[in-house]
């Protein structure tokens, strides 16, 4: 049996995170007509080019950005506060050098008794937050 390695956790991790952003601007709309016909003339607009304004309410943005990463609610003098936050993946490259021996790396394609690898990983960070005081957009910051 072959042993289960963690580029396999990475393939199947990132497999998972392209099927749940798949979702596009207008799969989204396509998808809550009703929620995209309730916008006011300036969301609509806002949302069809994947924009956030100020005063926009929550299913504008769902709208514009998809489904939040994460949600984060507290209270703050009495008014209630929602972050949003969207996450991506940073590609990062690992270099290996390992040392050819049985003991360590036994592989026979390879003649040099050092074998060099480059591995790509992927690891998530926050790209976007938006905040919202009363379900309406205050604030956001995106990453470009």
């Amino acid at each position: 049996m072959k042993k289960f390695k963690l580029h396999n956790l990475y393939l199947i991790f990132l497999t998972l995170f392209i099927c749940n952003c798949t979702s596009t601007i207008e799969s989204r709309i396509q998808n809550n007509p009703q929620l995209y016909s309730a916008l006011t003339g300036p969301e609509k607009k806002a949302v069809s080019k994947g924009l956030i304004i100020k005063g926009m309410s929550q299913d504008a943005v769902y709208l514009a950005w998809g489904r939040p990463s994460g949600i984060i609610e507290r209270n703050s003098y009495g008014k209630s506060i929602e972050k949003w936050r969207y996450s991506s993946l940073m590609p990062v490259v690992n270099q290996n050098f390992l040392y050819n021996d049985y003991h360590y790396y036994h592989h026979y394609d390879h003649c040099s008794p050092f074998y060099h690898s480059t591995n790509v990983g992927y690891v998530p960070y926050t790209s976007a937050v938006v905040e919202f005081e009363n379900q309406k957009v205050t604030s956001w910051e995106q990453e470009k």
